[in-house]
C-alpha cells in the first residue's frame, strides 16, 4: 500500500492487524502534522540523519539508527531539517488512518478542538 502525504509518502510493508510495518519518508523541508492515534502504539527506527522528532513535549534530533516508542494517545510529529529522511515505523495495535487525530496541520487539513486532545 502507498499513501501519498502533502509532506511525503507512507509505504505500508506489512500490513496485518495487529501489526504493520511502515517505510515513511519524509520530503526536504516538509513535516508531518502534530497527531496521536487511540487505538496503537507506535515504534520509529531512524534510518536517515537530519530529522526532528516530537514525542509529546519533548524535541529529539536523532541519528540513523536511533529508535522511540510513541505510546497511544501520546502526540507526535516527525519534520525534515532540510534533506528526505526515512523512518521504519512499527504499529502496534489496530492502524487505520481513521484512528489519526491531528492537533494542527501545515497543509490546512482538518484538526480536533484542544479539549479533546489526549496526553500531553
Amino acid at each position: 500500500m502507498l499513501l501519498k502525504k502533502p509532506w511525503g509518502v507512507i509505504k505500508a510493508i506489512t500490513l496485518n492487524q495487529p501489526c504493520t510495518v511502515k517505510l515513511i519518508t519524509v520530503e526536504p523541508g516538509q513535516e508531518t502534522s502534530l497527531h496521536y492515534h487511540k487505538l496503537r502504539d507506535d515504534v520509529w527506527v531512524i534510518l536517515d540523519d537530519g530529522l526532528e522528532v516530537t514525542i509529546g513535549d519533548e524535541v529529539y534530533y536523532p541519528r540513523e539508527g536511533d529508535e522511540f516508542t510513541v505510546p497511544a494517545e501520546r502526540k507526535h510529529k516527525i519534520r525534515s531539517l532540510g534533506k528526505r529522511g526515512r523512518v521504519l515505523e512499527i504499529d502496534i495495535g489496530f492502524t487505520s488512518e481513521d484512528d489519526t487525530f491531528r492537533i494542527s496541520d501545515p497543509y490546512g487539513r482538518e484538526t480536533k478542538e484542544r479539549e479533546e486532545f489526549p496526553l500531553e
